[in-house]
Order: C-alpha cells, then structure tokens, then sequence
C-alpha cells in the first residue's frame, strides 16, 4: 500500500508540475499577444493607436524588444513584471520605450528598406532612407525612431516632422541670408504646372529656370530657430555636473540621439516649416527683413559668440563705451535722416577725442595689426578650401570639414561684426581661424597618406 501512494504521489507531483509549466508557458505565450498590453488601462491610447497603424499585424515584442530568444524572453518576463507592477500601484506614469534599430530592421520587416530608393514622403517631398539612416548627418548619427516616433497623438510611430525641420533648418534660417534654389530642391520637387491666385496665372517652372531664389516670395516658410536653454537639460537631470555638460554638443548627442532615444523637441526650441496663408490683409512687419540688426558688431564688441576662443570683452565695452562714443558722424542729421533714417558712421575723431593726439596713432595700429591678420589668415582657408575642391567628398573626413566650417565661422564673424570693435578678441579669432584651417589640411593629407 505504502509502494502504491508513493507511485501516485510522484505521478500526482509529475502532474502538478506539468499543469504549473503549461500555465506559465501559456501565460508567457499570452503575453506576446498586444491584447494582453491592454490589459492595464493607461495602455488603452497606445494600444488604439497600434491598432489603427501600419504595424497593426505586428505583434508589440517584436518591435519592443531586439530579435533573439534572449530578447523575447526577457521582453515575456518584463511584461509579467508590469502587471504586477499596475497592479500593485507602483508602475511609472511617464511612459518611456526605446525600439532597437535591428527591431525595425529584422528579416521581413524593413531590412530592404535601404535598397528601394527614393520615395515621395509627401506631394512633392522626396525622401531617401539610404541617406540618412547610418550615416552622420551633421555629425550625429540617427535611430530609426529618431524620425519615426509615438508624439503625434493617436498615430504610432508617425513620421516626426520636426526631426527633419531641426536637421535641415537649423543655422540656416537667417532672413537676411536667403539660401539658393539648390538649398530648397534638395527635398522639394517645384511644382510644375499653372497655378492662379487672384487674377494671376503663373508656373514656378518659369522663375526656376531663371535662378529666381525660393525665399524672394517665401521668406517667411521657416518659423523657429531651434535653440537649446540651459533649462531645458532640468526636465530629466539634476546633477550639475550633467548639466555642465550642455556645451558638449557631440558628446550630449551620441548619448541622447545616437545611444538612446530622446526626442529632440524635448531640448530643442519648436522650428515648423510650412507655406502661411495668404493674409486678408497687408501686415507690415519689418522684422521679416531687418532682424538682429548689427547683432555681429555688438557681439564682438561683448566679446561673445565665437569659437574655440573665451570670451574677451573689449576693454571700452567693460568701460561701458556706447556706440556713439566712436559713432559721432552727423553729417546726414537733417530732412533726409527724419524721413528715410540713416546710421551715424565711425569717425577717428572718437578716438582723438578719448585719448588725445595718440588717438590717430592707435586707430592706425589697430587697422594696420587687423589687416595683416585677416591676411595670413585668408591665406591659409583658401589652400584649405581649394585642397577641399581637389579630393573626392568621400576622401575628405567630416572632422575636417568641421574644422574648415568653424575657421569660416570665426573670419566671417571678424569681418561682419568689423573687427575694429574688439582688436584684441578679432585677433584671437582670426589665429583660431588660422589654426583650425592648417588641422583641416592636416587632417586631409594625413587621411590622404593612409596607414
């Protein structure tokens, strides 16, 4: 008898333990089902959107969690955990998910997503996964869901527009600095054919085939500038030593953009991009044409805003010199400068003024040290920029291309805000220039050279 029990009690054991790993295998198997993601409520606004997407047939692990069986079981387990965690009270009210690129890129989803072309991403909007997706595109490496992302309400993973507008507009927005049609058609295809518009019939094929620039009549297409605050680091941080960080530009991006999924509206200011209404009526706004005006002199007057160089405020900015305190030039006070206005030009009698009868002799050592300077530093960018010209793009390493771009920069800023405002700091900036110019041809023959 006793022989007996103990037979049926393994098989009872045996039995139990059969039902307890078909139930948990079946649990496990009902969590790969997106009904189960429903099964807490505060899933319903996410489920709802799947469920009226594209993706619809796809299952949420399979995009949740990378290919592999390591993957999928971890993504089963993590799901179970969840549960309990809704159940329990203590789950995260801010949701957050970042999706693998070998997710979107498995076999039978998007792997030949970069061998179909170009497409029309929207009328007239041509778009081309394969250049962009792996490779750096202003030094920063994108993600899938860099692009396609969960922000548009009640559409999963929608193509986020203000990706593109940052990327593309960014820096490039300047009024006052149209770009050439080339700029423009890069992504838009003009329309071609007969449009009206009050009593006017007219075809955009006619002003680009004379070179007419696109901003003439769209100047105001690009609203935003895309700007990063300091506060903006505070959302999810609070270490000052992160924060610090902010000026890090490359380094901030690999760990946001390239290594992790955080959206770029979250630190980046709103840029839309979009063709306006035609107003009811005429708005004049001189904004639209005469924005930041001397925002060049004043900065290198504050000693502010240049690159690979510290600030080095001018000694007379410090003093708190204003403007006309060089700007005495009132020869065009009168009728004309009430009517049309004018600007009150430089004279060296500002310097006599100040600091005497060597106040000539100064003004003439600063333009002398200042052209001399921008001299050898024109020198330089040219064989950089024509050494540039003569290699092949794909030869050329971005890093010097960045270099060449902050040289620009630094000479472009010297001579736009007219160096004499600042000597000491317009000299520093031209050296910077210099400098960052021969590493760009540096890097080039060393690039050039091999191994």
């Amino acid at each position: 008898m006793r022989v007996f029990l103990r037979k049926w009690w393994k098989v009872g054991c045996l039995a139990l333990l059969l039902v307890f790993a078909g139930c948990s295998w079946g649990m496990l198997e009902y969590t790969h089902n997106p009904g189960f993601c429903q099964t807490c409520h505060v899933m319903d606004p996410y489920y709802a959107a799947w469920k009226t997407s594209s993706h619809n047939m796809v299952g949420c692990v399979d995009c949740h969690y990378q290919p592999g069986l390591r993957y999928e079981l971890r993504g089963k387990l993590d799901a179970l955990n969840q549960v309990v965690a809704y159940w329990t009270g203590s789950y995260n009210t801010k949701f957050y998910a970042e999706i693998d690129d070998a997710s979107c890129m498995r076999q039978g989803c998007h792997n030949s997503r970069l061998i179909e072309g170009p497409i029309e991403f929207k009328r007239g909007i041509k778009f081309d996964h394969a250049g962009h997706y792996g490779q750096e595109m202003r030094g920063i490496k994108l993600r899938c869901t860099s692009c396609h992302s969960q922000i548009v309400q009640g559409n999963h993973m929608a193509v986020t527009e203000f990706t593109c507008f940052l990327c593309h507009f960014r820096g490039y927005i300047d009024v006052a600095l149209p770009q050439q049609q080339d700029f423009c058609l890069q992504c838009h295809d003009f329309p071609d054919y007969l449009l009206t518009i009050g009593n006017l019939n007219f075809n955009h094929a006619d002003f680009v085939d004379r070179g007419v620039i696109c901003q003439r009549c769209h100047i105001d297409v690009v609203e935003g500038d895309g700007m990063v605050e300091d506060r903006a680091c505070l959302q999810c941080h609070s270490d000052p030593e992160q924060i610090s960080r902010i000026g890090k530009v490359s380094e901030v991006h690999l760990n946001h953009v390239t290594n992790h999924k955080v959206e770029c509206f979250n630190c980046h200011a709103n840029i839309d991009h979009r063709v306006p209404h035609t107003r009811g009526t005429v708005e004049v706004s001189c904004s639209e044409c005469h924005s930041s005006t001397h925002l060049g002199p004043r900065s290198l007057y504050a000693g502010t805003g240049g690159r690979g160089v510290d600030d080095m405020p001018s000694a007379m900015f410090l003093a708190q010199v204003d403007c006309i305190g060089c700007h005495l030039d009132q020869s065009t006070y009168g009728e004309e400068f009430v009517m049309k206005g004018s600007t009150l030009r430089p004279t060296v009698q500002g310097c006599i003024d100040c600091h005497g009868d060597m106040g000539q002799d100064i003004f003439n050592f600063w333009q002398a040290s200042l052209e001399n300077q921008i001299a050898l530093t024109d020198a330089i960018l040219d064989r950089a920029r024509q050494l540039i010209k003569n290699k092949p793009p794909a030869s050329v390493p971005y890093v010097a291309i960045q270099r060449l771009e902050d040289a620009e920069f630094n000479r472009n800023f010297v001579k736009f805000g007219k160096g004499i405002h600042n000597l000491n700091y317009a000299l520093a900036l031209l050296s910077q220039a210099g400098g960052d110019a021969q590493e760009c041809i540096d890097l080039i023959n060393a690039a050039s050279a091999g191994p």
